[in-house]
Order: structure tokens, then sequence, then C-alpha cells
């Protein structure tokens, strides 16, 4: 696979003229040897896959949820899926891009912050687990996603995974104050899942376009429907505002048929809202302002508490513009520095991702996020420019579509949540480096429409002349 593939193909070197003098000729490459490279490579594909696959649909989280116990089933496939990354070259292909240098010069300036750091203890543990559980993913996934079939079925796999994300928040849904959220794991919190949510659904919809069974296109339609209803019912108003964001862009970047068909969506979603989400959330959602006379107070407490946190972000960040202070540390620090309450302070979070980068990492930390993310999205809108000019290619403009619509809500969600050290922005970069490097191979190879018309009218103009 990887070591017969045209695109990993080593040119050629030029031709000698024959020397009188032969010179031993180098014995070929093992048959066997190469076999092996394949077969490494595809093994180790499907781990790094199952190790996205696990890591975006929880399957750790609800096994510890279910039989209280840890089954350290993601260590299972993360483990074989780096080995083979590094035994195959995933390191160089990983790094042939711009948003790989961002996102590990990223990782990088937090390790060089962390020294100078307001709890340096507190920092390493935060460092450390980035490197070590997502950072990594940048590299399996750009460096074992090869072909184009590869990066389909990396996608399917994540559009499964918000499938049995559904599946979760139905089984395992709580309510606090009325609001949807998971009684357990990493995105248990109601916004948190919102933004969860606002990645992956997207790819319920790809899934949809692509599949060609009709049991699997009304599962994942079914799914979306309850996904939508499920970001209401979470009272998440930053998510929201990425739905807005979400419709702009479909109305921006988005096909004919994709803008009658977001026509035809609105209404039903507005239609359905006031029979699924109760009276108290949509208060909630409505809730900005004090000025409001019946604005919910918790979200108004809420809206005065991001504004602090903001504003202290900002100060921390021009009052320690190099370092920050320290990867993970913004809480602790405004907690033991504030007299917001009496004599402390909030101990929040900033509830503002990039941000959130710049007090804890300074200048450089911040601006290399944006980068990061920058970076990503503007591969993934190349990719998506050059497929829409190929008739032939539209399945790769539809799979840049969807993801570039995932990120773009995404982005805004965690705009107002702390999404730093988390894993999705590396994997994110990972399959936009990989479906770049595929998509450029197909566009080479693939066969145009317009000529394999006419590959089909040469055989009859040609019996027409004869006869």
């Amino acid at each position: 696979m990887i070591a017969h593939s045209p695109q990993f193909a080593v040119p050629a070197r030029k031709l000698r003229a024959p020397s009188a003098f032969p010179l031993a000729q180098p014995a070929p490459v093992a048959a066997a040897f190469t076999d092996r490279v394949d077969v490494v490579h595809t093994v180790t594909f499907y781990m790094a896959l199952s190790f996205v696959f696990i890591k975006f649909c929880f399957l750790q989280e609800v096994l510890a949820w279910v039989l209280h116990v840890n089954t350290y089933i993601l260590y299972i496939f993360a483990l074989p899926a780096i080995v083979g990354m590094l035994l195959t070259g995933g390191l160089r292909r990983t790094m042939a891009a711009r948003p790989a240098y961002y996102w590990v010069a990223f990782g990088l300036w937090t390790a060089i912050a962390t020294p100078f750091s307001s709890w340096i203890g507190g920092s390493i543990g935060i460092t450390r687990g980035f490197f070590e559980y997502n950072l990594i993913m940048l590299f399996v996934v750009a460096g074992l996603v090869v072909t184009w079939r590869q990066c389909r079925i990396l996608v399917a796999s994540i559009g499964l995974a918000a499938l049995i994300n559904v599946m979760t928040a139905k089984l395992f849904a709580s309510e606090a104050g009325g609001r949807f959220e998971l009684a357990f794991g990493s995105v248990s919190n109601a916004n948190d899942f919102a933004a969860h949510l606002l990645l992956t659904i997207p790819f319920l919809l790809l899934f949809f376009s692509n599949s060609k069974s009709v049991v699997l296109r009304v599962a994942a339609f079914l799914a979306f429907g309850f996904g939508m209803i499920t970001i209401f019912r979470t009272g998440s108003r930053g998510a929201m505002l990425a739905l807005g964001i979400d419709i702009l862009f479909i109305l921006w970047k988005g096909t004919s048929r994709q803008r009658i068909a977001l026509a035809c969506l609105v209404p039903i979603v507005a239609i359905a809202i006031p029979v699924f989400v109760s009276g108290g959330v949509l208060n909630r959602l409505q809730s900005f302002s004090t000025t409001q006379a019946d604005a919910d107070e918790g979200a108004v407490e809420s809206s005065n508490f991001r504004r602090y946190e903001l504003q202290k972000a900002v100060e921390y960040t021009f009052r320690f513009p190099l370092f920050g202070v320290g990867p993970g540390q913004f809480s602790n620090y405004e907690g033991g520095h504030t007299k917001f309450f009496g004599t402390h302070g909030a101990f929040h979070e900033v509830h503002n991702t990039f941000l959130q980068a710049f007090a804890e990492s300074g200048f450089p930390g911040g601006i290399l996020l944006l980068m990061s993310w920058g970076s990503t999205f503007l591969l993934l809108h190349r990719v998506y420019r050059d497929a829409k000019k190929r008739p032939d290619c539209r399945d790769i403009q539809s799979t840049a579509f969807y993801i570039m619509l995932g990120t773009a809500g995404f982005c805004t969600a965690i705009f107002f949540l702390n999404f730093l050290y988390y894993y999705y922005g590396p994997v994110l970069a990972g399959m936009a480096i990989s479906i770049s490097r595929a998509a450029k191979y197909e566009f080479e190879h693939r066969k145009p429409v317009a000529a394999v018309a006419q590959d089909f009218r040469k055989p009859l103009a040609a019996a027409a002349q004869a006869y």
C-alpha cells in the first residue's frame, strides 16, 4: 500500500551512458520487505482509525461509567498506531505541511513557558498531557491516513462516532437546571457537549450525502435531527451563535442544493424547538443582559463572570506578554491574586480558548494557536476550491466543505469555552494534511469527466467511419 503507492514513489535517477567497465548492479529491494511495510501500514492505519473513533465517541469513558473500571482500551490501539506511524515514515509526512509546524511550535512553546509558570508543577502536568494524549494524534492521523480511500474511511468513522454521541446523549443524559448534559466524561458540561456535537454533526451530513444505503441515510438524518435538538436543549448560547455562523457559512460556500436544503430545514427546526425544548432553556438562550425584564438569573450571572474573566485574561496577557501565567494556571493565578470574593478571586477559567492561550503562554503561544487553526482551515479551503473546479471531484469538494462547516461552528463555540489543550485541533489539522495530500494525488490522476466521455466516443467514431 504505502510502499507501492504512486504518491510516495521515489523519483528515478538520471540514466548514465554505458561504461566500458560495467559496475555491479545493486540488489533489488526484496519483495518480502515491501510486503512487510504494506502490512504494517495497513494494520496500524486501522489502529489509528480505532484510536480516533474511540476518542470521538467516548467509548472508554462510557465503558468506565457502565463497568465502574477503567478498561484502558484506548492504549490498546494508540500504542500500535504510534509505533506504526514511526516505522512507516509518518513523522516525515506529517511535517510536510504548515498546520503541523504551527501545532508543534505551540506545544513546544507551552513547554518553554512551563518553567516560568506561576505553578510549575501544575503546568508540567498540563504540558505533558497535551503532548502524550492530544498532540500525538496529529502525527497518528496525518502520518497513517495516506490515500483518498483512507480519508473517506476516517471521515465515515467520525460520522459513526457522531451517531454514537447522539445515542450516548439519549442513554446517559442528565438535566441540571433544565439543561441537557452528560452524566460523565470529559465533555459532560452542557456547553462542552454542545461544542462537540457542533463539530461532529456535519460528519453525519457528509455520511448522509455519501452513503448509497437507504437505511444508513435515514439513520444519519434522524441522528442529525436529534443532535440538533440536543444542542438546543443544552441551553448553550455560544452554540446558538455557532449555529448562526454555520448558516452564514452555508450561504457563503454551499452549493445551490445545500442552500435549498438549509431553507427547508430552518423552518422545521424553528417549529420543533418549542416542542422539544423547555421554556426555561429557551428563556436562557435569550438572556444576555440584566436589562431584559424576564432574563434568566443564572444566564446573566454567567455572562457577568465571563466578562470579568475576559478582562482578567487581557490584563494577564499584557502583564506577562512572553510566557503568560503558565499553561493551565489562569484560574489558580486569578484566584490567588485578586479579591473578587473578599479575600480571593473567582477561581474560574477564561472561558475563551484563544484568550486562554494568550493569558497562559503569552503572545507567542496565542499567535501560534491562531496560526494553527487558521492554517488548518485555509488548507481545507484550498482543497475545496480546487475540487470545485473539477466535476469529477465532487466527493472531495463535499468532504472539505463539511469539515470546514464543523470547524467553523466549533471554533465559534470554543470562543466561549476552555478547549485549549484538547485533541480536536491536532486531529483536524491531521485530517486537513491527509486530505490535502490525497486530494492532490487525485487531482493529478483522476481522468476528467469530459476525457472519460471522449474515450467512449472514440470507438463509436471509429466504427462509424469504418461503416
